[in-house]
């Protein structure tokens, strides 16, 4: 970003030249990452929500029972990645595995395989590249008028993609119908409902009317 804005503040402090810049950038963002210690937040409510994610997380351990990734399951998430995006933190690509050869995408399957019988994710995969992108409101130069755009590895992805594949039905299958948000082909649907639930208060109206009249 320094080669886009000459100057750039954070908080009240401002920073010139392209590397002061990114000091600017990296300050912005590990403060808005790090674990607020908000005084009168309820503590009991956090402890109880904290025991209850660790109670969820012990259920689905025990319940769960491993199901192999194959290869053509595989290869099926490798082809649904985003093509021409930016390179990940390992400078990796979607590219580097749609064009891969077969030996390669067999190790990748062992890697998978063996992340999901642990149920174990590295922190290798949670590492990513952040971009600030510009709010289109406010001061261009000013940091809090950004948000950040994080590029995860290209391999995490394909762990999203295999496990949306399996999971997305189940959620589909209990979600309220009137979500829209991150729901493919919702949008059609959520305007049908809400025009024919707009004219239920008037017919409701009318329905109890007419039962005063009879």
């Amino acid at each position: 970003m320094g080669r886009f804005i000459e100057d750039l503040i954070e908080e009240n402090e401002t920073y010139q030249t392209s590397d002061r810049v990114l000091e600017g950038w990296t300050k912005h963002f590990e403060d808005l990452a790090k674990k607020s210690n908000y005084q009168k937040f309820d503590q009991n409510h956090l402890a109880a929500v904290e025991d209850e994610t660790k109670l969820i997380l012990k259920i689905c351990k025990e319940n769960y029972s491993h199901e192999k990734v194959s290869i053509q399951e595989l290869k099926n998430a490798v082809k649904k990645l985003n093509t021409n995006k930016a390179m990940d933190y390992y400078g990796i690509t979607a590219e580097n595995f749609i064009h891969a050869s077969e030996i390669l995408l067999e190790y990748l399957q062992l890697l998978i395989n063996t992340s999901f019988e642990h149920c174990y994710i590295p922190n290798l995969l949670k590492i990513g590249t952040l971009f600030p992108v510009f709010k289109n409101k406010g001061d261009i130069k000013n940091a809090k008028n950004y948000s950040g755009i994080t590029v995860t590895p290209t391999y995490s992805k394909i762990i999203e993609i295999i496990i949306k594949g399996r999971e997305n039905n189940k959620i589909l299958k209990h979600q309220n119908p009137l979500q829209k948000g991150f729901t493919a082909k919702s949008l059609k649907n959520l305007k049908e409902k809400i025009k024919i639930s707009s004219y239920r208060p008037m017919l409701h109206y009318w329905m109890e009317n007419l039962l005063l009249m009879l």
